[in-house]
């Protein structure tokens, strides 16, 4: 079922930059994948996944692969998932953390630190905005974030730009983004973070 309470009245549980560096390996190499899938296609063949595991489905431009790490966020040893495909000169990527447990404060815990995770390894300022995700049940949303920006990689010389949506539905945490170091067409980006089902 839904959250029945809203995610900006949740207090959020301290995390620690452990917890950050951790979460921010995990998305760093959803950033290297523009060097290390240089050959990719410029086409978009869509269709449509679904991780049982990550509790989601998503429309992907290409045939997604998938890591899976044990990560130390908010004090905890919680298991992450990042499916990510890539077409047309950019990254689809979906990332799930698994929670022991549906406590609030845990919940904004995670979101926060993949929030912050995301916006540090783009630089760019963590300033989401509010929004609804739906549901494979029909006509169901939960409440979720949107965070978009570009900036220069941390260390590198690249830019990147990026266009994010997080979720928290029960024991997951959900984030689905699209990477890219040129801009895409707008429809496309639309189509992936907008296909995106949580259950």
């Amino acid at each position: 079922m839904p959250l029945s309470t809203p995610l900006s009245y949740l207090r959020p549980m301290p995390v620690s930059l452990s917890s950050f560096a951790a979460v921010s390996r995990l998305f760093a190499a959803a950033l290297l994948l523009p060097a290390l899938l240089g050959g990719c296609s410029s086409k978009f063949e869509w269709r449509t996944m679904t991780n049982d595991d990550g509790r989601f489905s998503v429309m992907y431009p290409a045939k997604p692969t998938l890591d899976e790490r044990v990560l130390p966020i908010a004090g905890r040893e919680l298991k992450m998932q990042m499916q990510a495909a890539r077409a047309g000169g950019a990254t689809f990527a979906v990332g799930s953390v698994q929670l022991p447990n549906e406590d609030p404060a845990l919940q904004r815990a995670v979101l926060d630190s993949l929030e912050s995770g995301l916006a540090r390894n783009i630089g760019i300022d963590a300033h989401p905005q509010k929004i609804q995700i739906a549901l494979t049940e029909n006509g169901q949303f939960v409440d979720g974030d949107a965070l978009a920006g570009s900036g220069k990689v941390p260390g590198r010389s690249e830019h990147r730009m990026i266009s994010a949506r997080f979720a928290i539905r029960g024991q997951r945490v959900v984030q689905a983004v699209v990477i890219a170091d040129k801009p895409i067409p707008a429809e496309q980006v639309e189509q992936f973070l907008g296909s995106l089902r949580l259950y």
